[in-house]
């Protein structure tokens, strides 16, 4: 989640020049990493120009929907490839949910996980969010084999 911030802050448009698709430059908008990213893009970035470098409105594309119910968490399996665990992917949607965008993924979200935490109440929503946010927000100085100076220098960095 933090890489998304820092992308966004520190790079300002260029993640917009990236890709990572191993089948079609520059994103084949079909599978669990170009879905995951296109959320953290969407949630940190600006929804219209991500759109326009993926050539897709992923939260649109029907056969994109049972990829996000795994990303969602709504299928009890985790997706391995290069992605968040299921909270993160929610925390982008409300991100997205709280500026209005919407879609055919975000309806599947606030139906099946924005509605049913509703019924607890708003306070209880913004809570909830707001724990993963901090969770996953966090710069944690183990679980990692990098050499101690480059460590030092990225540190800094992701602390910003």
């Amino acid at each position: 989640m933090k890489i998304f911030e820092l992308l966004f802050q520190l790079a300002n448009q260029l993640p917009y020049a990236t890709n990572s698709c191993n089948f079609e430059k520059p994103w084949c908008c079909r599978g669990e990493k170009y879905c995951y990213v296109f959320s953290g893009f969407c949630a940190y970035g600006e929804v219209d120009k991500t759109i326009e470098t993926f050539g897709n409105n992923l939260f649109e594309m029907e056969e994109n929907l049972p990829i996000w119910e795994e990303l969602l968490g709504l299928k009890g399996y985790i997706a391995w490839e290069c992605v968040g665990i299921p909270e993160e992917t929610q925390l982008y949607f409300y991100q997205l949910y709280v500026r209005g965008i919407q879609g055919k993924a975000l309806s599947l979200f606030e139906g099946k996980i924005l509605n049913p935490l509703m019924k607890k109440g708003e306070e209880h929503v913004k809570e909830y969010f707001l724990e993963i946010e901090e969770k996953y927000s966090q710069v944690y100085d183990s679980h990692h084999t990098m050499p101690e100076w480059l460590w030092n220098k990225i540190k800094a960095v992701l602390e910003t």
